[in-house]
Order: C-alpha cells, then sequence, then structure tokens
C-alpha cells in the first residue's frame, strides 16, 4: 500500500510554477536583458533573476554556445517562473553557476525574447555591440565524452610546448623528442574530434569570437583561451598566413578554427593599424602572400571593417539553424545597410543582398556616364558584382532563387575561376571595360556581351573528395576529358602553330599528363598532425589538391560545336551556350529558360581567356537577361 501525503487545492497550485512572461525592452535602441545566475551547487534547481539593463551599463559575460536541435525541453526558474530552454543552455547554466556569487550572463536564448519578430530583429542588429561591449566571451564546448579529456591533455602539453620552448611549428618527426604520443594515437583523435564539435561549425561563432579580444573556451572541467588555441593549431597546420587569404576553396580537411582564426586576426590587426588609401586594386598581380585586405574591393579598404561579402565567403562552410543567419550573423563585423527581418524568407533575404551589389554597380554607372567615360572593371563595386556572380549559377544552388543569386546555404562546387589560379593572375575574357549589367525587377539581370559558341559534347564525372579512392576517380575523369578532345569537330579554336588547344590548357591551369592539378606555388596548407589521412601527401599527384583546389573541382570537359575546348560545371548539358560578358574575367555557361537564361557557371576556354573572342570575326555582341 502506497501512501502519499495529501495537498489541499491551494497548496497543489502553489507548487506549480507559472510560465514565465517577457516585459517589453526599457529601450529599443539600447535596451537589453542581462541574466542573473544565482548561486548554487550540484543538481539543485537552477535559478535566474532576468534585469532589464543598456549597453555599457552593467559589466556582464557572454555565452556563445550551441543551441542543439533548438527543443526547449528543459526548465529553469526565471524571476520566479517556469522558463523552458534547451537541454545545451541547462549544462552551459550547471556548468558556470557559482556556488557563493551571482554570476550576470548575456545569453540569447534568455535574453531575447524569440517570439517577438520586431524584438528580435532590433536585439539581432545589436549583436555585434553586445558581444563587443561584454568583459570577455565564454564558450562552451559541452561535457567531457569519448576521450575528450585524453584529447584536453595533449592540448595542454602542445600550450606548453609554445609557451615555453618557443616553438611555433611542428612536425612528426619531432614527436618524441617532446615527449609527444606519436601520430595515430588516441590522444591526436581525441584532439582533432575537440577542434571538429559542433560549436565550431557555427556561422553565428564568427561574429561572437571576432569582436572580442577575450575569449575561453570551457570543455567540462578544463579551460583554455582562444590565444592558447591559436598556438596549438600553429604547431599542428602551420603558422597562421600573415595576410587575409584570398582563395575560398580551402581544404576540407581543414579545421574551421582556422577559417574563423583568420577572420578575427584580420579585424584585430584592422583596429589596430590607421587607414592607409592606396591608388588601385593590386589583386591582378599580387601573390596570396600580397593579398589586399579585402577579397573582393580595393586596397585602400585596409582601415575599415570588410565587405559583408568578403565574410560570407569566407564563413559560407559554416552552419546556421536559421538560412538567414547565414547573412544576419555576419552583421556586426561588415560594412552594410542591411536591417535584419525575421519576417523575410531566406530566399528574399539572399535576393535582397545580390540586389545591393548590383545597385552599387547602377550607382558607379549613373556617376561615371555623366562625365562620359566608361565604367572599369577595376571598381570596386563592379569586382563585388562579379565575384558574386561567379559563386551564384545553379551549380552552387539548392534553393528556388534566380540563378544569378548565390544560395549561402551551400558550399562552392568549385574553386571560382574569378580568383584566378596561384601568383594572383587573373583572367580576362571580357575586357576591361563594363557592358550593360542592370537589374530590372520585372525583366532580370541584363547583361551585355557575346554568345561564343554552344555545347557540343560534355563530360559527366563528377571529381569530389569524398569517395574510396580519389585516384581512382581522376584517372576516369582524365580519360574522359581526353576521349572528349580527341572526338572535337574541329581543332583551330585555342591552337598555335605548334600547340594544340587540349595541350596548350592542360599548361595553362597546371594539370599534369594524368590529370592531377599542380600548383605553381607551394601549397599554403602542409600536412597537419591531426590529418587521419595520407591524401595531403607532398607529390606530384596530390589527389587532396586536386580535388579542393584544383580547376577541375565540380568541373567537366566540353567541346563546342565550333571546337573550342574547355572547363564547364558539372551538369552543363549538349546545347547550353558559352557567354562572355562584357567586363567579366571568365565566360559563363547559360542554359535558355523562360524567354531569358539561366545561369549554369564560370567555364573556362581554352583561346579566349585574355579577350581574344572580343575581336574574333563572327562573333557580334547581344544583349540576354539572367532570370
Amino acid at each position: 500500500m502506497n501512501l502519499t501525503r495529501w495537498k489541499s487545492p491551494s497548496q497543489q497550485r502553489e507548487d506549480i510554477l507559472l510560465d514565465f512572461r517577457y516585459g517589453p525592452l526599457q529601450s529599443t535602441k539600447t535596451g537589453i536583458r542581462l541574466a542573473q545566475v544565482l548561486p548554487g551547487t550540484g543538481n539543485k534547481g537552477l535559478a535566474i533573476k532576468l534585469i532589464d539593463s543598456y549597453l555599457y551599463k552593467v559589466p556582464y559575460d557572454a555565452l556563445s554556445y550551441t543551441w542543439g536541435d533548438g527543443a526547449r525541453t528543459k526548465h529553469v526558474t526565471c524571476n520566479g517562473r517556469r522558463l523552458a530552454v534547451t537541454p545545451t543552455l541547462l549544462e552551459a547554466l550547471h556548468r558556470f553557476r557559482d556556488s557563493h556569487e551571482v554570476v550576470t550572463l548575456w545569453i540569447d536564448q534568455i535574453c531575447i525574447c524569440q517570439d517577438r519578430i520586431k524584438e528580435r530583429n532590433q536585439q539581432v542588429s545589436m549583436m555585434g555591440d553586445i558581444f563587443k561591449s561584454a568583459r570577455k566571451v565564454i564558450v562552451w564546448l559541452g561535457e567531457h565524452h569519448e576521450d575528450s579529456k585524453a584529447g584536453m591533455q595533449l592540448a595542454n602539453q602542445l600550450i606548453h610546448i609554445a609557451r615555453y620552448q618557443k616553438i611555433n611549428e611542428l612536425q612528426a618527426s619531432d614527436l618524441d623528442t617532446h615527449g609527444l604520443p606519436g601520430r595515430g594515437h588516441k590522444k591526436w583523435k581525441a584532439l582533432a574530434a575537440i577542434l571538429r564539435r559542433p560549436w565550431f561549425w557555427r556561422t553565428w561563432v564568427v561574429q561572437e569570437v571576432v569582436l572580442n579580444p577575450n575569449v575561453e573556451l570551457v570543455l567540462g572541467a578544463n579551460m583554455l583561451t582562444w590565444d592558447e588555441l591559436e598556438s596549438i593549431v600553429s604547431l599542428l597546420e602551420g603558422p597562421v598566413p600573415a595576410k587575409w587569404q584570398l582563395d575560398q576553396a580551402f581544404s576540407s580537411a581543414e579545421l574551421p578554427f582556422s577559417r574563423i582564426n583568420r577572420i578575427r586576426l584580420r579585424h584585430r590587426r584592422l583596429i589596430d593599424t590607421p587607414t592607409t588609401p592606396s591608388a588601385s586594386y593590386t589583386l591582378p598581380g599580387a601573390s596570396w602572400t600580397d593579398e589586399p585586405a579585402s577579397i573582393t574591393g580595393d586596397a585602400d579598404d585596409q582601415g575599415d571593417d570588410p565587405e559583408l561579402l568578403d565574410l560570407l565567403l569566407m564563413s559560407r562552410s559554416l552552419g546556421a539553424t536559421d538560412p538567414r543567419d547565414k547573412v544576419y550573423a555576419l552583421l556586426g563585423l561588415g560594412k552594410h545597410d542591411i536591417i535584419p527581418d525575421y519576417n523575410t524568407s531566406p530566399e528574399d533575404v539572399f535576393i535582397e543582398f545580390a540586389q545591393h551589389q548590383i545597385g552599387s554597380v547602377t550607382e558607379i554607372r549613373s556617376r561615371v556616364e555623366r562625365s562620359g567615360a566608361e565604367i572599369s572593371i577595376r571598381e570596386r563595386e563592379v569586382r563585388r558584382a562579379m565575384v558574386m556572380l561567379s559563386c551564384a549559377g545553379r551549380q552552387n544552388q539548392r534553393r528556388e532563387l534566380p540563378s544569378w543569386v548565390p544560395d549561402w546555404t551551400v558550399d562552392l562546387a568549385a574553386r571560382p575561376l574569378i580568383f584566378g589560379l596561384g601568383l594572383g593572375q587573373r583572367y580576362g575574357a571580357g575586357g576591361d571595360r563594363l557592358g550593360t549589367f542592370d537589374y530590372d525587377f520585372e525583366v532580370g539581370l541584363q547583361l551585355s556581351g557575346i554568345l561564343l559558341d554552344s555545347v557540343h559534347s560534355v563530360g559527366t564525372t563528377l571529381l569530389d573528395l569524398d569517395v574510396p579512392d580519389p585516384h581512382a576517380l581522376i584517372t576516369g575523369w582524365w580519360q574522359e576529358a581526353q576521349q572528349i578532345a580527341d572526338k572535337r569537330i574541329a581543332r583551330t579554336p585555342g591552337s598555335t602553330l605548334y600547340t594544340d588547344a587540349f595541350e596548350a590548357m592542360q599548361r595553362r591551369l597546371f594539370i599534369c599528363k594524368h590529370g592531377y592539378y599542380i600548383s605553381e606555388v607551394q601549397h599554403r596548407r602542409r600536412h597537419s598532425l591531426l590529418d587521419e589521412t595520407e591524401l595531403l601527401a607532398n607529390s606530384a599527384h596530390n589527389a587532396s589538391m586536386t580535388l579542393t583546389l584544383g580547376p577541375n573541382r565540380g568541373r567537366v570537359m566540353f567541346a563546342s560545336s565550333t571546337g573550342f575546348l574547355g572547363l564547364v560545371p558539372h551538369g552543363t548539358m549538349e546545347g547550353d551556350v558559352v557567354f562572355i560578358i562584357r567586363g567579366a574575367d571568365v565566360p559563363y555557361v547559360l542554359r535558355q529558360h523562360g524567354g531569358g537564361y539561366e545561369l549554369i557557371g564560370e567555364a573556362y576556354v581554352q583561346g579566349i581567356m585574355d579577350g581574344e573572342a572580343l575581336s574574333m570575326a563572327g562573333l557580334v555582341g547581344q544583349d540576354v537577361v539572367l532570370r
């Protein structure tokens, strides 16, 4: 017989907490809420006091963590009422609660009423200032599991080596000398797993750790600073390049930390370096170690915040539960005139951003044409619009978008040809003056250029790193390319008296006679001690470099109706056309659609990459509309 204590109805009602209800913010401009975690220990119910405040008024730390699947299945007591939170946040709150002192934190999940779209929009627009004004950013990586304790032990060894032995790079041959475990030991795998925890793959992370110089990463009972983690990764992957990285297609084996850290280091340099105006944009002849501050702009951007397009390119592989946050999570870092609006669909957010890029070109045109001049492709606004176009196309889209609008939720299918191939060398297929480049809401993106030819035959083999035998895949791709080159109708276009177009293309793209990409400069990422594969071995037939940085990744061989040879996006079909946009670095593959064309993606065509087609007999200019 079970006996239970009888409670009166009034007592039962007192035991059931009412749900917490948010009041309005005190100020729509600088008002924020702060969560004061009340003292406690162990599994005792966690209680917080949510207070209204203003930026810079009350000292606080900003908490950075992962939401998990977003389901709020746990509860805390907030101002005497019940507030639902995610399991990961409850875990973090228990970890950072003090036994005697109140801990004051800013936590997005608690301090923003997520159900009020207007408030959410306003608070997200303030997010950069919120993290910048915090005393420090505390990163919660989660509790220990599997071998993470062993991984943190190894991390502490590496910090000691970097700090006291003044070493900034480790080779496999150095491990025994420093008392470190050998390659393949479980500690290395455990450390690699820590550095690939879900937190490192969030787009929001970029803004959260870039804007504040004091960042602490906490895993279970262990803690290390961002600078300490940087010293660890430097030992394992080599020192961080001194300049802002130009290349957008990094190895898939690269740690997400490394990409975020490059943005962070550049931001810190911009804060400490006064603006130094420079005459012009220097990308065409610059090596990767002498890049301008902005990927897509002029060197005179150096003293400013980076362009939002730069940040979108650098963080493209990072995830966001809400696709709109691919853009909104970066607003605190770059120059822009975008206002967050969570009533807007992700597609409309991406379209609006693309329209801003095109609109800036239109503004330049109206100013330049008044003086009777033509628009140079060296204008920053033109360059950025062209970079944006090269990152769009059906090859790079999964969402329902106009073909000329980048889909920021997917990785680039191929390394953009617009960035050139090493040593800063750019192409110039469309000449140095921009033609028509205007957006009309009812029509589409209007462009002028030259219709070069139609696709006659095209390959189907996709080069992808995630395959059991990448070497066999590259061999198959190369054999297919040779077959297409051998059976083309004519050999004249792109050929010279002594060199056939296929061989000339192979040389210019640094593709060896076996189909591998052979970079003309040293590969910028050495073999990391955390890599579990030998694909990155420094050899002539480097499969990893071919399948990440090679021009043949994501592209296939094609031959045109009149015999032009080159590379086009995987998925290009017979009958698609190759179009040269006036002022564009590279030609593009277009497909007829609804009275206009769809953009498929960039192309490489041997014999016309330096503007030769602009003076070829029989080729005339025409206008097209991209939808």
